[in-house]
């Protein structure tokens, strides 16, 4: 009653989000005409589903007259709905909790070790409001690995009650668990602006979303006509239960890589000469835990010298969890002629789809070496450069001699002059660089290029390593240093913490994840774990 049909219905396929969960909706949409003003009543729409009737809510519609319309009467009624007019009497603080706030929603509150945890933190929002991020959530005991974050700009409308939202994602990240316990997400901190229209002004309310932008200039004036009112708004800290994975059937060369994948083998070129660098690709390929994975061990062939590799990650960044490849790159090089064949490379991980622990193999690529040197550009100038030092070296000698020689005369035609300083200057110790000097290249970086940040930061920690530790060349690598670590009698927690400060510089070299805003906080860690090793070798 009171309209009239003009078409349909006409069907559009979506999706709609509720609660974290994505939906499959089906629109059945009809185009009606108002024929006469008045409030009317839309009934209810029965469909029939799975042998049973399902009934829709009936909807109110006010229909106003033309003369209505010019006057203005229906833009005021539109104005009097909208939450940037704050009525006479109204309680601005009120208005700012109902209609902006802080969500964080996580996929799962359970899982396993090395499992991916997607933690997902939005602004909702129907008020003109500047926000300012002042805190950061913290993922101790968790790799993170940055899925969306402010620079993506993602804005998307959800209904919450009946009330549309604008849903600017904060941030979005994939976590994965260290060791199994019970770990908290604490709060991600907002401060907001809000402003208000002290009378009826038809605008659509905007949102802007910012990191330690507001504050550090004055305070702007509100405009004419406008009150402004600033509040805080957070999270709640959220519990991870995180399992451990079974003890039961784990293959010794189990490492903590879970989910599902395969490798492979190759060389980079199957003909070399005698004395010529050759590369050993492993290729890791599948999803999970990349992040967390680890070299594998090789036992190179006899008379083959290998190296410590480099890792090349190629992922997916928005897939959960991470899909694609960790390519390790080994140099090697034979000093011997002949065919030299790899041993296959064994990996083991815990599936998730199936939560069993499976192992499989690479390969056996082959490498011929013929009996000839690989003669170079570079190697010639080498020597040439060998040769000229060799000169050089020469001519310095016989000018130390011939100083030498001076100084000796001088000492017995003046007599003894001093010689404990001479003494002294040669059993003078050199200064041993403290952690807080070695970390100083990565205090310089952390406001700059992430990657350029934890590969300082990273080689800061492998140059404490041997200082305290003797470790060089293939002997740097981490199961080398947590052995020596633990047996120095430092103790297993310290270790832990070296463990998640390089897993987390990693994550950063080596993967697209985005971790700016914990940079600082990571640094701190690793001044206060290092100092912790050096006070408890003295």
């Amino acid at each position: 009653a009171g309209f009239r049909f003009i078409s349909g219905p006409n069907i559009y396929h979506g999706t709609t989000t509720t609660t974290g969960s994505i939906k499959n909706v089906q629109n059945f949409v009809y185009t009606l005409e108002a024929v006469r003003p008045g409030r009317f009543s839309i009934p209810s729409a029965i469909v029939a589903f799975n042998n049973r009737p399902l009934q829709s809510n009936e909807a109110m519609v006010r229909v106003i007259s033309q003369q209505d319309a010019a006057s203005g009467l229906g833009k005021k009624r539109e104005l009097l709905s909208s939450e940037y007019f704050l009525r006479p009497g109204e309680d601005p603080d009120k208005k700012i909790r109902e209609n902006l706030f802080l969500k964080v929603q996580l996929d799962r509150n359970s899982c396993f070790t090395g499992e991916a945890v997607v933690a997902t933190f939005k602004l909702y929002s129907r008020l003109e409001s500047k926000s300012d991020i002042v805190k950061n959530p913290g993922f101790y005991g968790f790799t993170v690995h940055d899925m969306v974050n402010l620079a993506d700009k993602q804005i998307s409308t959800e209904k919450i009650n009946g009330r549309l939202f604008d849903v600017h994602t904060i941030r979005k990240v994939q976590l994965y668990p260290l060791q199994a316990g019970d770990f908290i997400i604490d709060a991600m901190e907002v401060k907001n602006s809000v402003e208000f229209s002290k009378s009826m002004v038809n605008k659509k309310t905007e949102q802007e979303i910012a990191e330690g932008m507001m504050g550090s200039g004055a305070d702007e004036p509100a405009a004419e006509g406008t009150a402004i009112f600033e509040n805080n708004t957070s999270t709640d800290p959220l519990l991870v239960h995180v399992k451990p994975l079974p003890g039961k059937n784990k293959p010794v060369s189990f490492a903590g890589a879970a989910g599902r994948f395969t490798i492979s083998s190759s060389v980079s070129n199957t003909q070399l000469a005698k004395n010529e660098q050759g590369f050993l690709e492993i290729t890791l390929s599948g999803k999970g835990n990349f992040t967390q994975l680890d070299a594998p061990v090789l036992l190179w062939p006899a008379g083959v010298e290998g190296f410590e590799p480099s890792v090349r990650d190629e992922l997916e960044k928005n897939k959960t969890p991470l899909a694609g490849r960790r390519i390790f790159r080994f140099p090697f090089v034979c000093a011997a002629p002949g065919l030299y064949k790899f041993s296959p490379v064994s990996f083991s991980y815990f599936d998730t789809d199936s939560n069993t622990y499976r192992t499989i193999s690479s390969s056996s690529p082959e490498v011929t070496v013929s009996n000839t040197e690989k003669k170079t550009v570079k190697a010639e100038t080498s020597k040439t450069s060998f040769a000229a030092q060799n000169e050089r070296a020469a001519r310095i000698a016989g000018g130390i001699a011939v100083l030498a020689i001076l100084l000796i005369i001088g000492y017995w035609m003046f007599g003894k002059k001093e010689p404990e300083l001479v003494v002294k200057e040669v059993i003078e110790k050199p200064v041993i660089p403290t952690a807080e000097d070695l970390l100083k290249p990565a205090h310089e970086a952390v406001r700059g290029i992430d990657r350029e940040f934890y590969t300082a930061l990273r080689s800061a920690i492998w140059a404490f390593a041997g200082q305290h530790f003797a470790l060089s060349g293939s002997g740097s690598t981490r199961q080398i240093l947590l052995h020596n670590i633990t047996e120095r009698g430092v103790g297993k927690e310290l270790a832990g913490k070296i463990t998640m400060i390089l897993d987390q510089c990693d994550a950063g070299m080596f993967t697209s994840a985005s971790l700016a805003e914990d940079k600082q906080q990571l640094l701190e860690q690793a001044k206060e774990t290092l100092e912790a090793i050096e006070k408890a070798l003295l």
